[in-house]
């Protein structure tokens, strides 16, 4: 229903909304400063301690000083907005990092025996479809491929929607990400999970490793750099898979590729990303939750100062 509303609102003017609002990224720096700062509180309490922060600031302020002199001197908005955005998805993401292994530390009960029925309820059995794709080749190297590349996708993103000044679409990326990062952090620490991997196959594996020690309690310390996914439920991937399609809708031109690399991203979670069928669920009605309230918000800040741009130009 997202998408169909998006659509039929953009196509039926052939443009594509720009926006030169800045309050979307102030007030996304704003709540990524509120988070690190709870972040630090409660870290501070449980004894756990993140070092590395040099090669973080560095590219933190390399980003900021593109975004600010390009913006300032109006030699290139481009620049400034990839500058901008980069800067506030390192930053955020660093937050956030932190924030989903404080997630971890209430040590609430592993839900992983609920979510093997839930999935059994559905017709689906993790052991069998794992199974199946590991041992076809040719199937599991694209979803392997395909699940291995959000990274590029948000790099990729930033600036393909910075060179065709679609500022929205980077500022709907951004919040729907920042939202949902918050909400699945929250709903993994209520409702903690290991992964089929190690409850099936009793293997530990380097990210449930770390969720294990941030369960057991005491002091820690973490490189910044070095930070694991530890999230099972809901599935953050999901989460971005669904993000980075609907951010790029028609009439943006890169809506096939991108509708197809992350129809594979989606398929492959329960094999190569370790979930249950019910993470990929719940990640998707995070999703479908965090975009209605990002539309809804943006739209509301479109109004006052709407700017588009011909799609022929894109």
């Amino acid at each position: 229903m997202l998408f169909e509303i998006a659509l039929r609102t953009e196509e039926a003017s052939g443009q594509i909304e720009t926006g030169e609002d800045r309050g979307n990224l102030l007030w996304a720096y704003v709540l990524t400063l509120v988070l690190g700062g709870l972040d630090w509180i409660y870290a501070d309490r449980v004894g756990l301690a993140f070092v590395g922060w040099m090669r973080v600031a560095c590219v933190l302020i390399s980003l900021l000083a593109v975004g600010f002199l390009y913006g300032y001197s109006g030699r290139s908005r481009r620049l400034s907005d990839a500058g901008h955005y980069a800067a506030l998805w390192v930053a955020f993401s660093a937050a956030g990092a932190i924030f989903t292994y404080l997630a971890a530390t209430p040590a609430m009960p592993l839900r992983d025996a609920e979510f093997i029925a839930l999935d059994a309820a559905m017709g689906f059995h993790w052991l069998a479809w794992s199974g199946f794709i590991w041992a076809h080749r040719a199937i599991q190297l694209p979803l392997f491929i395909a699940y291995f590349r959000f990274l590029p996708q948000i790099i990729g993103s930033i600036l393909y929607f910075a060179h065709t000044e679609q500022t929205n679409r980077n500022a709907e990326l951004i919040w729907i990400a920042m939202l949902s990062l918050i909400v699945t952090a929250i709903v993994s620490a209520l409702l903690p999970a290991v992964d089929p991997y190690v409850h099936f196959y009793g293997r530990q594996t380097e990210y449930n490793a770390v969720l294990m020690s941030l369960r057991a309690g005491g002091a820690h310390t973490f490189v910044i750099n070095s930070l694991q996914g530890i999230i099972t439920f809901p599935s953050f991937h999901t989460v971005l898979a669904i993000a980075f399609i609907y951010v790029h809708r028609p009439p943006s031109r890169s809506f096939i590729p991108v509708a197809i690399l992350n129809g594979l991203m989606l398929i492959a979670i329960p094999s190569e990303g370790h979930h249950y069928l019910s993470d990929v669920i719940s990640g998707a009605v995070v999703a479908a939750i965090c975009i209605a309230i990002v539309r809804a918000a943006l739209r509301q800040r479109k109004r006052h100062s709407p700017l588009t741009v011909d799609i022929a130009t894109h």
